[in-house]
């Protein structure tokens, strides 16, 4: 992390609705903003004014290997727009040859002829935020869009895919939503490997605080699968998956050959990125910052910006390592896990204090070692697939109160 980062994370916090599940910083503002000039369209244009502000007070840069346009919805935004926010990085920080560049898309938020535009703008990799194939489960999760619009947008990708136009491109879903009980999941799997995606990001449904879901849930109205049927879901996940030509490289993400996302594995790799837009949070040096949430914050904070007031997270003379309990957080989370002994010397212990915290560690994930959620070959630690890795939460907790204890 000595090296300058060359990463960077975009926020585009507009949203058609709020989905019920969602508990990001965003911006609903309703679905007129395609076809006016209206407020919706200034509220997007002042938006993006401060945000390019911030991402040109930043001096100290290299060029960027990757960037991740996300969200929000950032296909709210026409291709000229995504053009201009590339164009600014290619200037002012410069794109290296070969660089990805995602953006985050939701069906019904663009046609061919905007994905064709976005691509032009620069775009090769696109996340496509389906969720479910199922209407019945998109209507109770609050999402706007509906089955037929995941189809055409897979479509689209597939043949954008197949004509050399994009690199690759990934389908998201969420596992054990509302009446996603097994028999609708596995058509949910099956009608994803139907389009051929080279990327499948599966991820747990997670009640946050704030959200509609969490007020159905507190009301008592909010009929999730029960343990046993989202264990059974994530083994069939595993299963259909892996038999599909799939690998499962990190907890919530599967792919083929040659197709990982490079931006995500440098989160998880403890490596340092920039991030722009309102609520996000970047760790160029190992010190994390979170913006504000709020627009009229967000946009004062960025103004009171400039090179002798830049926050000092940002600034490259204030480095520092991340800490050690979340490197080891983070690169468990992957496929291969981490050198924890090599983790204890790059943070400075000297030999006894390796021995002895590695002991009191592997004191505490001795029964999931013993269970066989947890593996190791020499001094390499990782989480077993599927059942060490569906049951990641838990160990990862116990590493927690591992680092508690010696500090």
């Amino acid at each position: 992390m000595n090296n300058l980062p060359k990463s960077a994370y975009v926020h585009i916090p507009f949203c058609h609705r709020r989905c019920f599940y969602c508990d990001f910083s965003v911006i609903p503002i309703g679905d007129k903003v395609k076809s006016s000039n209206g407020l919706e369209n200034k509220i997007i244009n002042d938006y993006l004014c401060i945000l390019k502000k911030e991402i040109l007070s930043i001096k100290h840069k290299v060029s960027l290997s990757t960037i991740y346009i996300g969200g929000g919805t950032p296909s709210i935004l026409n291709p000229l727009q995504i053009a201009e926010l590339i164009k600014i990085f290619e200037i002012n920080f410069g794109i290296d040859s070969g660089a990805e560049i995602t953006m985050e898309i939701d069906p019904a938020s663009f046609d061919e002829t905007d994905l064709y535009g976005f691509i032009k703008a620069g775009v090769n990799r696109f996340s496509l935020g389906a969720q479910s194939f199922n209407n019945q489960i998109l209507k109770q999760a609050g999402r706007r869009h509906k089955s037929n619009d995941v189809k055409k947008s897979c479509n689209w990708l597939s043949k954008a895919k197949e004509g050399n136009y994009i690199r690759t491109w990934s389908l998201d879903l969420i596992q054990n939503l509302p009446q996603s009980e097994t028999n609708k999941w596995r058509l949910d799997l099956e009608n994803a490997l139907n389009f051929n995606p080279p990327h499948i990001s599966i991820y747990d449904l997670i009640v946050e605080e704030g959200t509609v879901f969490k007020k159905l849930q507190d009301s008592g109205l909010l009929h999730l699968p029960n343990d046993d049927q989202s264990f059974k879901n994530s083994e069939l996940t595993n299963m259909i998956l892996k038999r599909s030509g799939y690998t499962r490289y990190e907890i919530s993400n599967y792919s083929i050959p040659g197709h990982q996302s490079r931006h995500n594995r440098v989160y998880w790799n403890g490596l340092g990125w920039w991030s722009f837009g309102q609520g996000s949070t970047s760790s160029p040096w190992g010190i994390k910052f979170t913006r504000p949430r709020n627009q009229k914050e967000y946009k004062e904070w960025v103004i009171n910006q400039s090179e002798d007031k830049l926050d000092q997270s940002l600034v490259n003379t204030s480095y520092r390592d991340l800490d050690l309990d979340e490197k080891i957080m983070m690169g468990m989370r992957l496929k291969e896990g981490i050198n924890i002994k090599k983790l204890f010397k790059n943070y400075g212990w000297d030999e006894q204090t390796s021995q002895m915290n590695f002991a009191k560690l592997i004191n505490i994930w001795e029964k999931y070692i013993a269970m066989g959620l947890v593996c190791n070959e020499g001094d390499r630690y990782y989480l077993s697939d599927p059942k060490g890795m569906e049951l990641s939460n838990q160990i990862l907790i116990s590493m927690f109160q591992w680092w508690e204890t010696i500090n």
